[in-house]
Order: C-alpha cells, then sequence, then structure tokens
C-alpha cells in the first residue's frame, strides 16, 4: 500500500481507502445478483483485511445505515486503529432553524457517531451533500468549530456534489478536506476544484471511481437507460488496450494517476472483491501518455453521469 498527505492536516493515509455504505445500506441496480449488503460477521471480516492490507482511512457516515455500529464493533479496543471519517447530515431546513435546534441537532449528530463507532474523536467529520446554504449560514460553521475545540473532531471537511460548493468550501479556512465525485465518465472536479484544492492545501478524497458499478464487469448487467455510458466505458477499455486487464482496473487506475487526489474510497462487499482491487491499485498510475485520450472520455455534465439522476434505478 502507498501512502499520501492529506492535504495539510500532518495525516499520511493510504492511496486507497474503505467506504462503508455498500456495508450499512443494500446497494447496486435493483434486480441484479450483486444487490443487497453482507451480514455483520462477513463486514467485520472485510474491515479487518482492510487494515491487514495495508488501509488506514475508513469512510463513514451516519446516514449509512448500520455501518457506524458495525466499524465500532470491528475495531473497538484495537492499538492501532485506522483513520476514521464520518459525516452529519443536516437536514433540509437547517439553515432555517434557530441556532440552538441547529447546535443540537449537529451535537446529536456527532455523538451518535461517537457512540456507535465507540471513540472520543472522530479524525474527521464532512458535511453530508454540503449545499451553499450550508456555507452561508455561519452558525453551522460554529457549531462544527465547538466540536472541533472540545476534542471531538480532529478536522473537519465537506463532502459536495458540482462545483459550486466545493469552491465556496475552498474559501473556508476551517475545511481541510474535501470529498468528491471522479471517474474516467465523470472528471468535472479536475476542472477547477482540484487544482484549487491543492492551492489551498486541501486533501482530496475521490468517491465514485466505480460509478456504481458501471465501470466493473457489471458494465453489461447495467440498466438500459444507461446504455451510454457502457458505450463509452467501452472506449475506454480501448484506449487501454493491453495496460489493464479490466475496466475495473481501469477505473481505479484512473483515479490514482492524479496527484492532487489523496485517496480513492472503494466500497466492496467481500474480502475477495477487495483483493482484486488492491491488486489492481498496485500496478501503479497509468502511463502519462495515456491520460489525454482517457481525458476526452469524459461526460462533462451531462446528468447521465450523475447517480442521482438514477434513483429508481438504484
Amino acid at each position: 500500500m502507498r501512502y499520501r498527505s492529506l492535504g495539510d492536516t500532518g495525516l499520511k493515509v493510504s492511496e486507497i481507502s474503505l467506504g462503508t455504505a455498500e456495508i450499512g445500506l443494500d446497494y447496486g441496480f435493483k434486480g441484479t445478483a450483486d444487490y443487497g449488503k453482507p451480514d455483520a460477521k462477513t463486514s467485520i471480516r472485510l474491515l479487518h483485511s482492510a487494515l491487514d492490507h495495508g488501509i488506514n482511512l475508513i469512510d463513514t457516515a451516519r446516514a449509512y445505515g448500520n455501518s457506524e455500529e458495525v466499524i465500532g464493533q470491528a475495531f473497538e479496543g484495537m492499538t492501532s486503529p485506522p483513520y476514521i471519517a464520518s459525516k452529519v447530515f443536516l437536514s433540509k431546513d437547517a439553515a432555517q432553524k434557530t441556532f440552538s435546534a441547529l447546535h443540537e441537532e449537529i451535537f446529536t449528530s456527532i455523538e451518535a457517531s461517537l457512540r456507535a463507532l465507540r471513540l472520543e474523536t472522530l479524525d474527521l467529520l464532512l458535511i453530508h451533500n454540503t449545499a451553499l446554504e450550508h456555507l452561508r449560514r455561519t452558525e453551522i460553521l460554529a457549531c462544527l468549530g465547538e466540536a472541533q475545540q472540545q476534542g471531538k473532531v480532529r478536522f473537519l471537511g465537506a463532502s459536495c456534489y458540482g462545483e459550486e460548493a466545493p469552491l465556496a468550501v475552498l474559501k473556508e479556512s476551517s475545511f481541510r478536506a474535501l470529498q468528491v465525485p471522479f471517474n474516467v465518465l465523470d472528471q468535472t472536479m479536475n476542472h477547477q476544484v482540484f487544482p484549487g484544492a491543492a492551492a489551498q492545501q486541501v486533501g482530496i478524497f475521490v468517491r465514485s471511481a466505480y460509478l456504481r458499478g458501471v465501470l466493473t464487469s457489471q458494465v453489461h448487467s447495467i440498466p438500459e437507460r444507461l446504455a451510454p455510458l457502457r458505450s463509452r466505458a467501452l472506449q475506454v477499455l480501448a484506449v487501454l488496450d493491453h495496460e489493464v486487464s479490466s475496466l475495473a482496473e481501469a477505473a481505479l487506475r484512473f483515479c490514482l494517476s492524479l496527484s492532487t487526489v489523496s485517496s480513492v474510497v472503494i466500497g466492496v462487499k467481500s474480502v475477495a472483491e477487495l483483493e482484486g482491487n488492491l491488486a489492481d491499485a498496485s500496478r501503479g498510475v497509468l502511463p502519462e501518455e495515456l491520460m489525454p485520450p482517457l481525458q476526452a472520455l469524459s461526460f462533462g455534465d451531462d446528468p447521465i453521469v450523475d447517480p442521482r439522476n438514477w434513483q429508481d434505478l438504484i
């Protein structure tokens, strides 16, 4: 396992981190054999295996079903536990609440995460699905800062969609990490967000490297409505030809080829799947001359590449 700096936090994180939405929630395309979640015993074995392979960052959230509870069971009492990143999910009307109600909402979420994870301090706390109105409400930032001062949180960050929110996050010095979607078919974040984060020494975690399974062996069984994604994914394989052995390898190594990326968050359901992904990552970055033709395959701002538009399928 290779390690990269998480911005200016001083943390060295594994270039592959383990996402746990698939541990806590049914995940995948409905009606396929891959839909569902593993049982707690399988999930704990998976978490232990991740550490054995050098992964030192686990990504979770209050919104990921019972993932925090499973993580807490897996790592309780461990002398060298991994870094844990979790998220506070703000209600739709959070930006309009009184300070007292807002404070209660945020601290209730943080303390619930700490109890479930069996921790005294979160290494990283992100605002889940950060919106511009969250950033404009200074009381939200004040509450997060208070949690940090109390030692409940080491570093603050934001999980975002689109370009507007992460660019706004980069203007707030208290946020030292960003989690954003990025993959070979959706490279929007590489236009302004990645360079901006590098300039501000903000760490970048990328999620959706496999685009909900589109950029894996499942590509041939995705819903027909997403057929344009299948066609473009197969073009990725054509560009890489003998460089990779699978679409999943191509997807992961593409993300790892960007030096601005601190860590790629992957979600898996089994040890075998994890080991396959790590074997792909071990082959390192892609040859520099292959990056331009791959960059040309991005869908840009086409809504088809945003899984939020597939909610009826997943």
